[in-house]
């Protein structure tokens, strides 16, 4: 039996257009009335039972905001979560008109005793007549979330559109989850979505499904089922081998093999009334450090990605790959990250069995992330406490300020703990060096290092180098030592040292354990003196000493000095001039004796006066100490005597030097000790000459002897011819020419003057 209540709202035309429980687990329920034309703007009622259920009274109004928005056209309550308790209620204005959309539906939530008002919900734009909240009807769960959800009808949205709304613990989304279009149902509907219900399981297979009405017909929404896929990811070996990605200065030796990667899938209903078969094709992408601009691990092929499809079922299906490692890994810290993401795919076209729905993935990330660790030296209890020292080289150093100067620094760094991670080295150093480069010493010397200067914090401090020593792994028991090379830069002030001040740090060292982390280096520095040295032109180079000549000869050695002091420091140690000359002869006719004068080049011009503060000291080297002048001349004055006869011919050289020293540990000779020195060298020639008087004398009367000779032979043979006896004498005379008998006197007197001027020139010439 259906009894009549009757219930009376004073001024709201239209009331009761639109009517709908609200029902709640406390003794009393709700009814919600809509008067879609009250004061043109639209107006819901609610009213409660009274206790003795005889009488309805009203306890709040809900007015509308625009004029004309037929505010209260629909009313639909929601029990979100299905515990006889209504949350929500929701009121159409289908003719509500604001962003170029046509149609509001209003959110109501009940707070105490009334229903506040906290979201909207609204269609697409571009639809401006779209009437969107023309029916509003709540569905049984449709995503498997355990919550209502709400179908909203826009009939007016070309051929008509329903839109979904998932449920939400804190009341619905404001985004829709699915439009659905009349015009994909069949061409020539109208109305699509002019009312709605969603309650009914049509198909027996456990799901609601969603009755929509339009013009003249009604369709059914089959609901697909809804589906998690579970996925695992595991690796072989669960910690990847230092050995399998360590650079080629280890002198590890074991085959690397890379990672083995299963991926595992496994579809789950999330709706537990669902009684169909599940089968899904599954598209998804493993990919090997995403977030990195270039990944620590490569697939078959050399890429960090691997695409492909599969079917996935409630049963468990699972999938091996393989990956490999680079050359070389600088981060062996951050673990790699392996993702997983998925999605269900559906070829188009594709005719859907309706005994065989096609499931659909619950409207959440589809993906799925696991890192892989590299494996750690750190005992058992993988905590890994390193241990650093550094030391500063024994190799002894100093800075020469050369216009080219360099200088290398080195240290030497020790871990006697575990494995220690990202080292680092900290060094500060002065303002006059610019950094160069840094080096690994052999046998280490292809284990990773860099270096780079931080910003310079202020023109006072020291400037500051950052290097990263076998990033990221510096292993237990390691001894490296490091070359750090600096370069020198012109107009900069120096000290009498160069300190730098290194000190090196890790993640992982216990704070007790820092003691020995720092050392310091001083560097002597030496500025230089440019000392240059010449002989002159004028000095002796040769003398001679003969019998009847000089026998003393003044001889002089001029020696150029030019002094260039460093641009670095003014500041000169005394200088010392050692003179060198000829050790003195104990043997022989010649003696010889110098002495040493210098003169200012400034003052060459007046009177020479020496330069040395102190006088020279005699002997084979002269001490000479002098101040400094830009230009001084040495002139080394000697002696040389004839003090005896001469015996025989000979020569000798008397050889003088000069080089210029100076007692200071603060400075060095620019271009090395061989430029400041010099040596003149001089040749003696001493020359016998014999007595030769009595030898032309004897010479001249063995000539008249021998031409005596002569007349008297040539007188014996003109005799004999005149006799008739004639001989040959192999003269080119005595014979006519063509007769074989002798020429009675043929000596004339003008021939034998010629013979005899003939053997008076040989004679001479033997």
């Amino acid at each position: 039996t259906i009894l009549p209540l009757h219930f009376h709202a004073p001024h709201s035309l239209s009331s009761g257009y639109t009517v709908t429980w609200l029902p709640s687990r406390g003794p009393t329920s709700l009814l919600a009335a809509g008067a879609p034309r009250y004061q043109h703007v639209g107006r819901v009622l609610l009213f409660q039972e009274s206790k003795d259920r005889g009488h309805w009274s009203q306890v709040q109004k809900i007015n509308g905001t625009q004029i004309g928005s037929y505010f209260g056209g629909e009313l639909c309550g929601v029990d979100m979560n299905q515990d006889g308790e209504t949350e929500l209620l929701l009121i159409g204005a289908p003719l509500f008109y604001g962003e170029q959309r046509g149609g509001r539906v209003f959110i109501y939530q009940k707070k105490k005793l009334e229903f506040e008002m906290v979201s909207e919900l609204q269609g697409d734009p571009g639809y401006p007549l779209g009437q969107f909240g023309a029916t509003i009807a709540a569905l049984t769960d449709i995503n498997g979330d355990g919550l209502m959800d709400v179908a909203v009808g826009a009939p007016l949205e070309e051929q008509g559109a329903v839109y979904i709304f998932n449920g939400r613990n804190s009341g619905l989304s404001s985004r829709p989850s699915q439009r659905i279009a009349g015009s994909q149902m069949f061409s020539g509907i109208h109305w699509f979505g002019r009312s709605i219900h969603g309650v009914k399981d049509l198909g027996g297979d456990g799901l609601a499904d969603v009755a929509v009405g339009a013009e003249g017909q009604v369709i059914v929404l089959r609901s697909r089922p809804v589906v998690d896929v579970i996925t695992v990811i595991s690796f072989s070996p669960a910690e990847i081998p230092v050995h399998e990605v360590e650079c080629s200065y280890s002198a590890s030796h074991k085959k690397k093999e890379g990672v083995n990667i299963t991926v595992c899938f496994q579809l789950k209903s999330l709706i537990r009334k669902f009684q169909g078969p599940l089968v899904a094709n599954l598209t998804y992408i493993l990919q090997l450090d995403g977030h990195r601009t270039r990944s620590r691990g490569l697939f078959p092929g050399g890429k960090p990605e691997l695409t492909g499809n599969t079917l996935v079922t409630p049963a468990k299906s699972c999938m091996n790959f393989w990956f490999h490692f680079p050359v070389c890994i600088q981060d062996l810290i951050s673990p790699i990250n392996v993702s997983l993401n998925f999605s269900l795919w559906e070829e188009e076209g594709t005719q859907r069995n309706q005994s065989d729905l096609q499931p659909i993935l619950r409207p959440a990330p589809h993906s799925e992330t696991k890192e892989i660790p590299f494996e750690k030296n750190c005992g058992e209890d993988k905590k890994c406490e390193a241990n650093l020292e550094l030391s500063s080289a024994d190799r002894p150093t100093v800075l020469r300020l050369t216009p080219s100067a360099s200088l290398t620094v080195g240290w030497t760094l020790n871990n006697s703990g575990e494995d220690a991670y990202w080292v680092q080295l900290n060094l500060s150093f002065p303002r006059g060096l610019s950094f160069r480069k840094v080096k690994v010493l052999k046998p280490h010397s292809q284990m990773p290092a860099s270096c780079e200067e931080l910003p310079e914090e202020s023109r006072l401090l020291p400037r500051t180098l950052l290097c990263n020593v076998s990033s990221p792994i510096f292993k237990a028991g390691s001894s490296v030592g490091i070359q750090v090379m600096f370069n020198t830069l012109l107009n900069s002030s120096w000290e009498d040292f160069v300190e730098l001040h290194a000190t090196v740090n890790c993640e992982n060292e216990d704070p007790l354990l820092l003691e020995d982390n720092s050392a310091t280096t001083s560097i002597p520095v030496l500025y230089p003196i440019n000392v240059l040295i010449k002989d002159q032109e004028n000095s002796t180079l040769y003398v001679s000493f003969t019998p009847k000549g000089p026998k003393i000869h003044q001889v002089q050695h001029i020696y150029q000095v030019r002094i260039q002091p460093s641009v670095h420091d003014h500041n000169m140690p005394t200088l010392e001039a050692l003179v060198g000359v000829p050790q003195p002869h104990s043997e022989g006719p010649i003696t010889h004796q110098w002495h040493v004068q210098m003169v200012s080049a400034a003052r060459r011009r007046g009177l020479p006066r020496p330069v040395g503060e102190l006088p020279c000291l005699p002997g084979v080297l002269f001490h000479c100490p002098f101040v400094f002048s830009q230009e001084i001349l040495v002139h080394v004055t000697g002696t040389v005597e004839l003090v005896g006869e001469i015996e025989a011919s000979t020569m000798f050289s008397l050889c003088s030097s000069l080089s210029i020293s100076f007692n200071s540990s603060k400075h060095f000779h620019l271009y090395g000790s061989n430029a400041s020195m010099a040596q003149v060298l001089m040749k003696v020639d001493v020359v016998y000459e014999k007595e030769m008087l009595y030898l032309y004398v004897l010479s001249g009367i063995g000539g008249l002897l021998l031409l005596l000779l002569i007349f008297a032979a040539l007188y014996k043979v003109g005799t004999s011819g005149r006799n008739g006896h004639c001989q040959d004498w192999g003269m080119p005379f005595g014979r006519s020419q063509g007769e074989d008998h002798c020429v009675q006197g043929a000596l004339e007197p003008e021939k034998v003057s010629t013979y005899l001027l003939f053997l008076q020139i040989r004679l001479l010439r033997s």
